[in-house]
C-alpha cells in the first residue's frame, strides 16, 4: 500500500479519503500545504482545512468581518455582508451600507437624511455653489436640446420636511424625493389669467454629482412650464418619466462609476411613475429626438408610436 502524495509505502497509521490513503503527513490542505488532522472540506477531489476554504472561497462580510454563510447581502458597489445587518441604515445617495468599515460611518441630518462620508465629501451645503451648480446644470441641458434662455429659475436649498410639505403626490418610499419645482397659478373661474414660476427646490446635504442630477431633472419641469404657455397638465407619469429621461441622458456623458450606479437606479426603478414613465420615454426616443419629443407631449399629452412619431417631425 502506498502514499497517494510521496507514493512510498505505508505501515502504521495512516489516513484514508477519496478512496485513497495517505501519509498523516502526507495528507496536505490544499491552501495552507499543511497537514490535515480532523475535519476538512473537498473541493474538486482536494481536501481543504474549514479555515483556508472559508479563507479562500467565501468572503468575509464587509461589516463584521466574519465569514458570510449561505445568506447574506450585496450591494451595487460588491459589499457583501450578513444578513442580519440589514438593520444599518444605507446612505441615501450612494445605497451603501453606513458603517465604520464601508464608508466609515455617515451622518443622519435633523430632517432624517442619511448620507455616509464618502458622500459627505462633495456634499453641497452652501446657497452659492447651489446656484453655481445650476447655471452649469442650465448649459447641459441646452446641450441636450431643451433651453431655457432668459427664463428664470432660481434655486434653493431646503430640507426633507419642506420637500414633502410641497409635494405634488405623496409615496416617496420608493423614489425620495430631493427636489421639487415651484410654480403657482392665477385663475378666474377655470380659466387660468396668469402663470408663475416660483423656484427650484433641492435637498441639501447631497453629494454634488447627484445634486446635478436632481437639478437638471427639476429645471426639465421648469422648461416644461415655460413651453407650456396654456399651463394644460400633462399626465404625472409621462412628465416625471420625460425628466428621468433627461437625468440618464446627462449621465450617460459622465463615464463615471457614480453616474453608472445612478443609471442603474434608474433603469431598474419599479415606480409607475418614475420608473415605467422612463422607460415609456426611452422608448419613444427611438422615433424622434429630445427637443421633439418634448414638444410632441406639450401638445399631445402622450408618448408617440413610431406612426405618429413619422408625420409629427
Amino acid at each position: 500500500m502506498r502514499c497517494q502524495r510521496c507514493q512510498k509505502p505505508i505501515s502504521g497509521n495512516y489516513v484514508r479519503a477519496f478512496d485513497k490513503v495517505w501519509h498523516h503527513d502526507c495528507f496536505l490542505c490544499t491552501g495552507c500545504q499543511k497537514p490535515i488532522a480532523g475535519q476538512y472540506i473537498k473541493k474538486d477531489g482536494q481536501p481543504w482545512h474549514i479555515p483556508c476554504f472559508q479563507k479562500a472561497f467565501i468572503p468575509n462580510c464587509a461589516v463584521c468581518n466574519k465569514p458570510l454563510t449561505e445568506s447574506y447581502l450585496q450591494d451595487y458597489w460588491g459589499n457583501k455582508y450578513c444578513a442580519s445587518h440589514r438593520k444599518y441604515a444605507t446612505c441615501t445617495s450612494c445605497g451603501r451600507i453606513v458603517c465604520g468599515p464601508v464608508t466609515n460611518g455617515g451622518m443622519r441630518f435633523p430632517d432624517g437624511l442619511m448620507i455616509c462620508h464618502l458622500c459627505t465629501e462633495t456634499g453641497v451645503t452652501t446657497q452659492s455653489k447651489a446656484t453655481k451648480i445650476m447655471w452649469e446644470m442650465r448649459e447641459a441641458l441646452k446641450s441636450l436640446g431643451l433651453n431655457l434662455y432668459n427664463a428664470e429659475t432660481p434655486t434653493r436649498l431646503t430640507n426633507r420636511d419642506e420637500l414633502h410639505t410641497h409635494s405634488r403626490h405623496s409615496n416617496h418610499d420608493e423614489h425620495p424625493l430631493l427636489g421639487l419645482a415651484q410654480w403657482s397659478t392665477t385663475y378666474v373661474g377655470k380659466r387660468i389669467v396668469s402663470r408663475q414660476f416660483n423656484e427650484i427646490l433641492i435637498q441639501t446635504n447631497l453629494p454634488e454629482d447627484h445634486f446635478r442630477t436632481v437639478v437638471i431633472h427639476e429645471l426639465t419641469h421648469a422648461w416644461f412650464f415655460y413651453n407650456n404657455p396654456k399651463g394644460e397638465k400633462l399626465p404625472l407619469h409621462i412628465e416625471e418619466g420625460m425628466c428621468v429621461l433627461v437625468e440618464y441622458l446627462w449621465l450617460k456623458k459622465q463615464k463615471t462609476d457614480d453616474a453608472q450606479y445612478r443609471m442603474t437606479i434608474i433603469k431598474e426603478c419599479p415606480d409607475p411613475i418614475y420608473g415605467d414613465g422612463f422607460r415609456a420615454a426611452l422608448k419613444a426616443m427611438n422615433f424622434m429626438r429630445l427637443s421633439s419629443l418634448a414638444r410632441y407631449i406639450i401638445e399631445k399629452k402622450k408618448f408617440p408610436s413610431a406612426f405618429s412619431a413619422f408625420f409629427y417631425e
